[in-house]
């Protein structure tokens, strides 16, 4: 059987240093493996179920080993043909050796053969391997960018984060990984940080930089244009040319141990190791990478491990997979493709990637465009007090002339940014639609007042001023 039977005494020191690493717990293939293995067989099949979907072929072979023995399921041997030979297709050639064995013990008898044929060709039409290749499966690149149409907005202006002094002392290295808009001006605005290693400890110091970085003004068909979503994971290394060499030698001993686990951890399919790997992996100077790169040479090493986490279940790196697929950043570019893993990471209520997926289908070059999913989605992401999703909402609300929506929206946003220009914009224009122009022309000036404090964009805002009787 392949499962992926796990060392107890492995298993407790990974999720000894998942719980140092502040992981959450997600199913996935190791988890479902557990649950197999303690006899939990319907959890075992649902979880196997969900992975199948994704193209995990581990996943799809398990459940023909479940059909073969009745484990959770009615023993059924033409489904079990049939998941062992999907999982054949997806390359398992054990999988298509366990099919043949089914197929010889059925041989003869006919109304079996034609049972063989017709499961086998109900479930690739939902789960074939083709369906995968066409749907989900990227094509990676060792380059950054595959297509420069889609490059983000040269930055101009840099502001490098201070490392934090105990963080540095201690050695400690770590990743942020955030994203913000860029506006008409090439000012950057409305940053989230999506995640980090370890946690908070590089929050504020890439926040306070990034917010003062400039970029070349973003223009469509010539025109001025804010770019919405630039993804950015960043790191702090403590790399210090000869000087860290002789201190990496002290340390390497103690690396080598938490990575082999690392590396243990990921082989056994853990999405979530699998996932701080893949971030590892794409910086050169991280002491932590130099050590991973002896297990993983290939170039194109984070993006499998992140394809890896991603069929494996776990919303960040389906969401960072399907923005990659999206930009054609280290992939071929695939907005099919792309929105699907986004659609994926959005439907286990990853806010993020709700987010992102509202803006890809409020998009009206593209065919996927609607108006009213990309609303539910915004919506679902504003329950979770997204600021984006909210400022979006609030500006669909006013072009569509819902200023009552608006207001309430314009009152869960200022909640969490009360003097944000775009918001004070927003009441604005309901004061000025409610026949409250004077209060709409104070706030107005106050909105222009602090865009140019935080040195965003504001002319819109100075010419909606002037329409104000």
């Amino acid at each position: 059987m392949r499962y992926h039977l796990i060392n107890t005494y492995v298993y407790y020191m990974i999720i000894s240093l998942c719980i140092t690493f502040s992981f959450s717990t997600k199913a996935d293939l190791l988890s479902a493996t557990l649950a197999y293995n303690n006899g939990n067989y319907q959890q075992a099949h649902y979880e196997f179920q969900r992975l199948a979907k994704l193209g995990h072929k581990d996943a799809i072979y398990n459940i023909g080993v479940m059909y073969l023995y009745g484990q959770g399921v009615e023993k059924d041997l033409i489904s079990a043909h049939s998941w062992f030979s999907l999982a054949a297709d997806y390359g398992l050639e054990e999988a298509r050796s366990a099919a043949r064995l089914i197929e010889q013990e059925l041989k003869g008898d006919k109304a079996q053969q034609i049972a063989l044929t017709s499961s086998l060709k109900a479930l690739n039409q939902s789960l074939s391997f083709e369906l995968y290749t066409q749907t989900l499966q990227p094509v990676f690149n060792e380059k950054k960018y595959t297509n420069h149409n889609n490059q983000p907005p040269l930055r101009v202006h840099t502001v490098d984060a201070i490392y934090p002094k105990e963080a540095y002392e201690k050695g400690i290295e770590g990743w942020v990984w955030l994203e913000f808009d860029v506006d008409k001006s090439g000012a950057v605005k409305d940053v989230d940080i999506i995640d980090a290693f370890p946690d908070k400890t590089f929050n504020r110091s890439i926040y306070n930089a990034v917010r003062r970085w400039r970029y070349e003004p973003f223009r469509v068909d010539g025109q001025l244009a804010n770019y919405g979503s630039r993804s950015l994971l960043y790191h702090f290394t403590t790399f210090k040319g000869k000087r860290y060499q002789a201190s990496f030698a002290h340390q390497k001993k103690d690396y080598q141990k938490k990575i082999n686990l690392l590396i243990e951890g990921a082989e056994q399919g853990n999405a979530l190791i699998q996932y701080y790997i893949a971030n590892w992996l794409v910086a050169d100077e991280y002491n932590a990478t130099r050590l991973l790169r002896f297990h993983w040479q290939q170039e194109t090493a984070s993006s499998d491990l992140l394809l890896e986490s991603a069929i494996n279940g776990y919303p960040n790196s389906q969401y960072r997979l399907g923005t990659n697929l999206l930009r054609g950043e280290y992939t071929k570019t695939d907005r099919k493709k792309g929105i699907n893993w986004i659609l994926n990471a959005a439907q286990s209520g990853f806010v993020y990637a709700q987010y992102r997926l509202a803006r890809e289908l409020l998009d009206q070059r593209h065919i996927e465009y609607d108006k009213q999913k990309a609303k539910r989605w915004l919506e679902s992401a504003a329950k979770q007090n997204h600021f984006r999703a909210l400022r979006d909402l609030i500006n669909l609300e006013l072009a569509e002339k819902n200023y009552q929506r608006a207001n309430s929206y314009i009152i869960q946003a200022l909640k969490l940014d009360d003097e944000h220009p775009d918001l004070l914009f927003a009441q604005a224009k309901v004061l000025a639609n409610t026949q409250q122009s004077a209060k709409a022309k104070v706030i107005l000036t106050l909105a222009i007042k602090e865009a140019k404090a935080r040195q965003w964009y504001f002319k819109e805002i100075e010419e909606y001023l002037t329409t104000i009787s």
